[in-house]
């Protein structure tokens, strides 16, 4: 029985992604094809699912380059035990670096449920009124105890402070600055 191929439009659908980036990833040489007698793409079943693995570690934030090398470690070493040794070091040091995304994503998915709970109080003071006054406002703790992101959207303006002097901020406005 023969393998089937899978067409262009296989890979965009199964993958999630659009015929470009599929083109452009094997213009890159993440993606093997070949060609049908009318120059079509065809691609290989396997290659549906290295398309999903690289969608998927583009999605964590892997650069192409770091895709390529991982992709490529094998055939890229001058034998397999320098391979092991070199994949084994990428592997780590993206697992180190995706175990510190996840804990600032996990802190910043905890603010915002906060933002948004604390932000469903404000909604039913402004069903009843169309401006509230949120510094007299009994039902939220005090500014410094709400969720960062409540307090820099929301609770903005009472965190505003002078506007912003560039030249102040520089030290240009010392006398003298302009000598030095």
């Amino acid at each position: 029985m023969a393998e089937r191929y899978l067409t262009l439009k296989d890979m965009t659908q199964g993958g999630g992604c659009t015929p470009r980036t599929v083109r452009y990833y094997e213009r890159e040489g993440l993606l093997r094809a070949a060609r049908s007698a009318g120059g079509h793409r065809l691609f290989a079943a396997s290659e549906l699912e290295r398309l999903l693995f690289v969608v998927a570690l583009r999605e964590a934030g892997w650069a192409l380059e770091e895709i390529e090398e991982l992709l490529g470690a094998r055939e890229a070493a001058s034998s397999d035990r320098a391979a092991v040794e070199h994949l084994g070091g990428l592997l780590k040091a993206q697992i180190d670096r995706l175990e510190k995304k996840l804990a600032v994503l996990a802190r910043l998915r905890e603010d915002l449920r906060g933002t948004q709970q604390s932000l469903r109080v404000c909604q039913d003071c402004t069903t009843v009124h169309e401006e509230v006054s949120c510094e007299a406002c009994d039902r939220l703790p005090g500014l410094e105890a709400l969720p960062r992101g409540f307090r820099l959207t929301w609770r903005a303006r009472e965190l505003g402070g002078p506007p912003f002097d560039e030249l102040g901020a520089d030290g240009l406005d010392e006398p003298g600055a302009a000598e030095r």
